[in-house]
Parts: structure tokens; C-alpha cells; sequence
């Protein structure tokens, strides 16, 4: 059968199965790692559902974004579709992040407008105070030029008079020289404030811009697009559904580390330790039968409301041989103990 006509994310719970149905196991040989029609021991329950899984595969999240908490998935590539490194596979909804973006440029615009603004009036302000730091010194080189006449030159009234002026020439100097220092603080503070707000605002609109930019998400390798499920519903994400943080959108896989992921019933989960083997076949090649060992099984059951009340549990298993080529990720797969 033909690789394009496999059916992918069809897998069906395991209480759908026969209670005691019982199949050869045919063992892996070959570079396949199977044969068809070749008898073996017989194998037994608990049988698993599951799906071909790549271990190395790109695995896509809804990612942390500004503003809303769930975001809609508004485009997703083409399911079993082939795509290419730094090809968009999936879009998300923007939302208000257009808006928010638009305000921090805004906002931006006008701190580097205040920085700017702050910049001149201190830079006035200095320039001023060193303006009457030279008249006052200017001041104090007159006052001191009166103030050098003897007193037997002139009159003891106009040789006081000249000491009070040099006195208070030299004063007015003093808070000159003080108005200076303050003023050349206050512009440093000024401009480290505006320096800061102007950062913050920097920040903010390039934490929107990045985060617009994130709204798209490119494949960064060469590989099969699959959709993931959701992990409340069980159902393939789909292009329209909100997700939460975290949760997975899809994978892009390579197929150069295939193995197998399986849902178990709560029931079953005990016979099922970790070296355990199992005999695999895909749903679409029935005749096609593998042996994989579970190498890990979730600590935690989770609901699967679409199959059961119960809860069902994680099981990833690796193939024991070369994986054919006829199967690829995302196609369904079934398991039952190997004899």
C-alpha cells in the first residue's frame, strides 16, 4: 500500500479493541524490520493506541505573547504536508498586539521627544549659570581693583565702601559658582531620567515588535508537518482554536528518530513497566508488525473524554530494528504485548 494512502491521527482507544483477539507476531527482519505473513508466538492484551512519533521533531507551542492569556491559532500548514527550513507553518491571531504596538511606537516618539526637550532646557539653564558665573567674577575683579587702594589715598568712607563692595562681589560669586554646580546636577539627573524613560519605552515597543514577529512560526528544519492533539479534548488542533501557554500546536518531523507513542488505559498501566515489548502494526498496514520495548510512561493519567471516563496514560516505545519506510509520523498505530 502506498505511503499516501496512510491515514493519519485516526488512532481508536483501546476498549474499542476485541477482548480476545489474538494476532501472529511477526518479527522484524531485514533492513524493514518486518515481514508479512511470517507466524510467530502469540502476543496478548493489553493493546495500545497510538501514533508513528519522532523523537528529534520540532515541537511547536503556543508561545507566552503579550496582552491576552489564551491566543487563537488563525493558520496551520497543511497537515502531512512536506515543508521547508524557515517556511511559516503556523499563524497566530495578533489580537490587540497591532494596537498595543502602535501605542508604545507612539509613546516612544514622545519620550525621545521629552529627552530631547530635556536635553536643551538643562543645557539653557547651564549655559545661563555659567553666563553669571563670568559676571560675577568679572564683578569681583573690578570690586578688587577699588578695594586695593590704600587707605592714606583716599577717603576712610570710600575705602570702606570699597572693601563692603569686594565683599559682596565675592559672595555674589560664591552663589554663582553654586548655582553652576547645581544646575549641571540637575541636567544630569534630567537626562539620566529621560535616558531612562526613553529606554523603558524602547523596551517596550521592541517587546511588542518581537512579539508580532513571534505570531508567525517558521519550521527550522526540512520535515513532515503534523498536528498535535489537544490535550483536553483528544482532538487534532485545528486553525481557529485558542490555546493556552505551552500547549502544543504541532511538529515538524524528520523522521530520523521514529518511535512509537501510546495511550494506556489506568487498567492496563501496570503490566506495562518500563523494558516491556511490544508487538506494533499500523492501522493502514495490518500486515506490517514490528517489536519496540517502552523505554518511559507517564507518572500521571490524563482524561480522554473522547474514548472513556478513565484515565489513560503516556507510553513511548522504540522500535528494536530499522523502522520501514512506509511508515511516517503521525500515522496510527496499534500494540499488543510481544509473546
Amino acid at each position: 500500500m502506498a505511503a499516501s494512502n496512510v491515514k493519519r491521527g485516526t488512532e481508536r482507544p483501546p476498549s474499542a479493541w476485541p477482548a480476545l483477539r489474538r494476532r501472529p507476531a511477526l518479527l522484524a527482519l531485514g533492513a524493514c524490520g518486518a515481514l508479512a505473513g511470517a507466524p510467530a508466538a502469540q502476543a496478548g492484551p493489553p493493546y495500545l493506541t497510538g501514533v508513528v512519533d519522532d523523537g528529534e521533531s520540532q515541537v511547536i507551542e503556543m508561545p507566552r505573547l503579550p496582552g491576552a492569556w489564551q491566543r487563537r491559532v488563525a493558520w496551520l500548514a497543511p497537515e502531512g504536508a512536506t515543508v521547508a527550513a524557515g517556511e511559516v507553518v503556523v499563524r497566530l491571531d495578533k489580537g490587540d498586539l497591532v494596537a498595543t504596538a502602535e501605542t508604545a511606537e507612539m509613546d516612544l516618539e514622545r519620550r525621545r521627544l521629552e529627552a530631547r526637550r530635556a536635553d536643551a532646557e538643562t543645557a539653557l539653564a547651564v549655559l545661563d549659570a555659567e553666563k553669571a558665573v563670568v559676571e560675577a567674577e568679572s564683578e569681583v575683579r573690578l570690586a578688587r581693583i577699588d578695594a586695593e587702594v590704600p587707605a592714606a589715598a583716599t577717603r576712610q568712607l570710600d575705602h570702606d565702601n570699597a572693601q563692603l563692595q569686594l565683599g559682596v562681589a565675592e559672595h555674589a560669586l560664591e552663589r554663582a559658582t553654586a548655582a553652576l554646580a547645581d544646575q549641571r546636577a540637575a541636567r544630569q539627573g534630567a537626562l539620566a531620567l529621560a535616558e531612562m524613560r526613553e529606554a523603558t519605552a524602547q523596551a517596550h515597543h521592541e517587546r511588542m515588535r518581537q512579539a508580532i514577529e513571534r505570531t508567525e512560526i517558521p519550521a527550522d528544519r526540512r520535515g513532515v508537518f503534523v498536528h498535535s492533539e489537544s490535550k483536553f479534548t483528544g482532538n487534532k488542533v485545528f486553525a481557529g482554536e485558542t490555546l493556552q501557554p505551552t500547549a502544543q500546536i504541532a511538529k515538524v518531523t524528520s523522521g530520523a528518530a521514529l518511535r512509537f507513542r501510546f495511550w494506556a488505559h489506568e487498567a492496563d498501566i501496570r503490566a506495562l513497566p518500563i523494558g516491556t515489548d511490544l508487538l506494533v502494526a499500523p492501522d493502514a498496514l495490518p500486515q506490517t508488525t514490528l517489536r519496540a520495548r517502552v523505554r518511559w510512561t507517564s507518572k500521571q493519567a490524563a482524561t480522554r473524554s473522547e474514548w472513556s471516563d478513565g484515565g489513560y496514560f503516556e507510553v513511548l516505545a522504540e522500535p528494536l530494528a530499522d523502522v520501514p519506510p512506509t511508515l511516517t509520523p503521525g500515522m496510527a498505530v496499534f500494540a499488543e504485548l510481544g509473546p
